[in-house]
């Protein structure tokens, strides 16, 4: 998927986005995402200034987004404005590498159990094949 075609699925936008590209989906299964983290982002004027490190919870939206595309592309749902899976926990989250300016960012989010009301995925951030992030998250279905 292009990154138009990421917009059509996401909420999200500038500077909130954190997908740029779908490399790989299985609809109900599977998604393979890239992020290019790149040093002008507003997050490095103040973490850090002097040492630009992408923030942890910005690396869990990353998964999240991608996760948020696999559950459109699997459901149908989510597609009208009013309705979106909203995160809901947190699970395991462990932070490995840090993630810098220049990095590409590939994140794996797979389906562990999914409802129509409910879903918990894990995720895992790579940067260069060296696992950088991973844990588990749930979402569950809102209308707005």
């Amino acid at each position: 998927m292009t990154f138009e075609e990421v917009k059509s699925c996401l909420k999200q936008r500038f500077p909130m986005l954190m997908v740029d590209r779908v490399l790989e989906l299985e609809p109900g299964k599977r998604v393979k995402t890239l992020k290019n983290v790149t040093g002008n982002e507003i997050q490095f004027l103040g973490h850090f200034p002097e040492f630009a490190i992408m923030p942890g919870t910005l690396i869990i939206e990353a998964i999240g987004q991608s996760a948020s595309i696999l559950f459109t592309r699997t459901s149908g749902k989510g597609v009208d404005q009013r309705e979106f899976m909203a995160l809901a926990s947190v699970n395991d989250m462990r932070f490995l590498v840090p993630v810098l300016p220049g990095h590409t960012m590939i994140m794996e989010v797979k389906i562990l159990k999914m409802t129509d009301e409910a879903a918990l995925i894990e995720g895992v951030a790579s940067v260069e094949d060296t696992v950088v992030a991973r844990g588990k998250l749930s979402f569950f279905r809102m209308v707005v």
